[in-house]
């Protein structure tokens, strides 16, 4: 707690200096509640004075209206050349409650403290206020509160010390810290987002001198921002003609460039101000985010922490997840002021300085991700399967998060908030989709962790399933079906009969089984990574649609989620989080996107490593079957579901270096290792009748050496051993600087 001086006031030493005489001459005493109304403190042989009731009601009166925040009562009480100095309740109430505001106080509490000393038409007693402040913790100040007796009614001599001590001798002011955001960086230090300078051009329009100038000012403003001369105009007509109306922002750089293009009209006018910008802004803009104004619904949250409620702030991303570490917290001092410019600090908060982040995002992946991505309308993902270190996460439609922040980027922005496309929306983490083929990891797994099947297992598929009964009949994907065919089999050609029988036995133990594995497995739960708004998806049972649903579950729904539909949901995100499991050996690695925090001179870094979320529930043996049943997707010629698009992809590992078989011979092929990939394929059904089902393909390589872990979904594309597969398979080979395979031409696009 901080103890502030008493009072700054001379007349308010002056009372204080006879209050301690007096209250030493009848003892007075600490506690709070102890008031002496009527003391008699008139020396021996003088007359008795004039007998005036006692002040106590009036000074409790105030101070009770005062902490209740009832003005109108409080301004009742104060005697008549108060009230004619504030002239009104109203005036009375603005002082307190921009002195609450300026101390950043959440509650402020009066007391009468000691005894309250009467003495003839006078009265004094010292007042302690405790303010509740966010920004410096608890202020307690003490205050003389003095009472005067008019027409034998007491009321209290206000004054502004009242309010705060030394408000009467001046000004309470309060000094903001706002510290520097930090920047963040790629994995390769380049930067991605950082503070720096910008420049606003702006019009007064008191400096356009005539129609001609005019006209010569719009065309070189139209000429540096991109804005049309109408939009231009737009901005400042309306606007008083004394003021500086900001037009839009140009970087320091292109404004001395320019210079001799506005240097003609002087009612061109530019200010320099701190502003956001982001040097790669076509790199991962979904993932680095952007920042703008507070919103209201956050502004609350914001004043609690100090803010002043007109800051830049991160809103998406990791501008946007990371915001009080990039952000720092506001500091500040609070002042008194007095009208020959002397200042007494009261009271100071150190701000806290904003930290830099570096993510583990790689600028040549990335870019080769989005450039295979395309103008394909998905996601794709890859991570590092031991760390789960996010080295890419592309999108489309995408954006430029170099709009945001700026003045005269209004319409863009609004443009991107109405697209229809949604080009805003993290389809990584925010887009939800039927996992569709993909999740039969998870119900093979769940199906042998529960021992109603095991890898060697033998099912037979004529190409449909009649195990709901012959009115509910399913088909395979193949339509004239895998005949006799075991369970990891079933993965590589990805059986549908051999998932309904699985999910069928699962539901006969247990209805929600199933849905138990998918949340072991990182379904139905945000992933946790550092991106604003995550979705959890949906990992339905039977709670779940009795209480979103209103029905019953039934086996039927069991059957659906084994092949990933039903109302399963699922983020590209968390599909790869399943895949880097299978990958490393067993466990559920969480995904991350920061490498670091800190770093500087006066923030050492803190590394951001593997956090373990847990053990997936599979055992070794049910893990070497799954991970040779996504093996054979892409190698089994006969069964494979992708094994057509990977049937040229001859490489070896050899020496530490990926090299093609054809380089090899001899020796060195009989000791190299071939680089293979494991994956998976999906096709789920999209919601409308006639739309093309959502493509997926999740893999990792080398299948024998996992270092990457890589999902692409597509949206409503197709098949996802037709379409998404041959992307990750260019993702690979790009991540491994492999030649690029071209793309078959049921693939491209021209878009």
């Amino acid at each position: 707690m901080k103890q502030l001086p008493r009072n700054h006031a001379r007349n308010g030493y002056r009372l204080i200096v006879l209050l301690s005489i007096l209250c030493f001459v009848v003892s007075c005493t600490n506690n709070e509640s102890d008031l002496n109304p009527s003391l008699d403190v008139t020396p021996t042989g003088q007359a008795a004075p004039t007998e005036y009731p006692s002040s106590a009601s009036a000074v409790v009166s105030f101070v009770q209206a005062v902490n209740a925040h009832d003005y109108t009562t409080a301004f009742a009480t104060l005697d008549s050349s108060s009230q004619q100095s504030l002239d009104n309740p109203d005036k009375l109430k603005r002082l307190y409650v921009d002195t609450i505001n300026t101390t950043t106080s959440l509650a402020v509490t009066y007391t009468l403290r000691s005894g309250l000393l009467q003495n003839g038409s006078s009265a004094v007693a010292l007042m302690v206020s405790k303010w509740q402040t966010i920004l410096f913790g608890e202020l307690t100040a003490t205050s003389t509160l003095t009472m005067t007796n008019e027409n034998n009614v007491w009321r209290v001599a206000w004054n502004k010390d009242l309010v705060f001590p030394g408000m009467s001798a001046g000004i309470l002011a309060l000094q903001r810290d706002i510290p520097q955001r930090g920047a963040i960086y790629a994995s390769d230090g380049s930067p991605l987002a950082a503070q720096g300078e910008a420049m606003t051009l702006g019009i007064r329009q008191t400096e356009i001198r005539d129609a001609a100038d005019e006209q010569g000012m719009l065309k070189a403003l139209s000429k540096l921002t991109g804005l049309s001369m109408s939009a231009i105009k737009a901005r400042y007509k309306d606007q008083p003609a004394e003021w500086w109306v900001p037009i839009a922002d140009i970087d320091a750089d292109t404004l001395a460039k320019n210079s001799a293009v506005i240097e003609p009209y002087p009612a061109i006018i530019a200010q320099p101000h701190s502003s956001r910008i982001y040097p790669q802004s076509v790199i991962a803009p979904h993932v680095v985010g952007y920042v703008g104004a507070i919103p209201p619904k956050s502004l609350a949250a914001y004043l609690q922490h100090g803010y002043a409620g007109n800051e830049i702030v991160g809103l998406s991303g990791v501008e946007g997840y990371m915001d009080d570490v990039l952000g720092g917290s506001p500091g500040g001092s609070l002042q008194l002021i007095t009208p020959d410019g002397a200042v007494t600090v009261i009271a100071v908060k150190p701000f806290t300085p904003g930290q830099d982040i570096t993510l583990a995002i790689s600028p040549t992946v990335q870019l080769n991700v989005q450039k295979i991505l395309g103008a394909r309308r998905g996601s794709a993902v890859v991570i590092n399967p031991r760390d789960g270190a996010v080295i890419a996460m592309a999108n489309y439609p995408t954006f430029d998060n170099g709009i945001f922040g700026q003045t005269g980027k209004e319409d863009a922005r609004l443009a991107l908030n109405k697209n229809p496309d949604r080009p805003l929306l993290n389809r990584a983490t925010q887009g939800l989709y039927p996992a569709g083929s993909t999740f039969k990891m998870v119900t093979m797994a769940a199906g042998m962790g529960e021992g109603v099947t095991s890898p060697k297992d033998v099912f037979f598929d004529p190409g449909y399933w009649d195990g709901l009964g012959s009115r509910y009949r399913k088909t395979c994907w193949l339509r004239s079906g895998h005949g006799q065919i075991t369970l990891q089999d079933g993965l590589t050609a990805s059986c549908d009969v051999v998932f309904y029988t699985v999910g069928k036995r699962l539901d006969d133990k247990g209805s929600s089984l199933l849905a138990q594995y998918g949340r072991q497995f990182g379904f139905g739960a945000a992933s946790g990574i550092e991106l604003t708004e995550e979705a959890p998806g949906i990992m339905p049972d039977p709670e779940w649609k009795r209480t979103n649903v209103g029905e019953v579950w039934t086996p039927g729904d069991t059957v659906n989620l084994s092949i990933g539909q039903g109302y399963m949901l699922a983020t590209p995100l968390q599909v790869t989080q399943m895949t880097a499991a299978i990958a490393n050996g067993g466990t559920l690695v969480r995904p991350r996107v920061v490498a670091s925090t800190g770093g500087s001179t006066l923030v050492p870094p803190k590394v951001m490593g593997r956090t373990e979320v847990r053990k997936v529930p599979v055992t070794p043996e049910g893990l070497t079957a799954l991970q040779q049943g996504m093996l054979g997707v892409t190698t089994n010629a006969r069964i494979g579901t992708t094994a057509w698009r990977f049937a040229d992809f001859d490489y070896y590992t050899s020496n530490g270096a990926v090299v093609a078989g054809k380089t090899l011979s001899g020796a060195p092929r009989t000791n190299a290792v071939k680089f293979a990939v494991a994956g998976k394929s999906g096709t789920a059904q999209a919601p409308g009748a006639n739309d093309k089902p959502f493509a997926w393909f999740t893999a990792y390589a080398p299948a024998d050496n996992p270092q990457i872990a890589v999902t692409v979904m597509l949206e409503n594309a197709g098949e996802g051993s037709v379409v998404a597969a041959p992307l990750v398979r260019q993702i690979i080979e790009s991540y491994f600087g492999l030649p690029i395979s071209p793309l078959p031409k049921d693939v491209q696009v021209t878009d």
